[in-house]
Parts: structure tokens; C-alpha cells; sequence
């Protein structure tokens, strides 16, 4: 696969999770890495975001999934490594 997110493989692991995952554990994961970029880059959330229908892809087909991941397809190694520290230790947290 040539995916953006498959040349960070902890990160890669982590957000393929979300595609089994149920929308009630999903859906406050993905509204706190929304708020974590947010908060460390807001100007990010103000992108122009690219959207094909004509081939959706697994992510695309939920508006929050579809955020986050376009968002972090920009984002810099700074907020890349902050969501991937939230989403390997947020177990930890709870």
C-alpha cells in the first residue's frame, strides 16, 4: 500500500483501528485529536481539504473521520507524533 500515513507505521496502526472501531468509542478519539490540533495548530483546521466521490475511501464515508485524516495528512511530524502519543497512551489515561 502507498498510503501517506504507512511511513509512520506506529501512527499507520493506530488510525486503522478506527476502521472497525464503533462510532461510540470513535467519536470522542476523534474530537480529541480535533481538539489537540486545535489547540497546537489551529490554521490547520482552516485547509483546504480535498474530496473525491467518485472513489471514497473507508474514512471518507464519516465526516469526523474524514476530517481527521485529511487534516492530519498536513499536518507537520510535531502533530503527527502528539496524536500518535495521544492514541497509544489514551488507554492508559482512562
Amino acid at each position: 500500500m502507498n498510503r501517506w500515513y504507512d511511513k509512520r507505521p506506529r501512527l499507520g496502526k493506530r488510525l486503522d483501528e478506527f476502521k472497525e472501531m464503533d462510532q461510540k468509542i470513535r467519536e470522542p478519539i476523534l474530537n480529541e485529536i480535533i481538539g489537540l490540533v486545535k489547540k497546537n495548530k489551529p490554521k490547520l483546521l482552516n485547509s483546504d481539504f480535498r474530496f473525491d466521490s467518485f472513489r471514497l475511501r473507508w474514512y471518507e464515508h464519516d465526516p469526523h473521520l474524514w476530517l481527521v485524516f485529511n487534516i492530519l495528512q498536513l499536518a507537520d511530524v510535531a502533530i503527527l507524533e502528539l496524536v500518535e502519543y495521544y492514541l497509544e497512551n489514551r488507554r492508559l489515561v482512562r
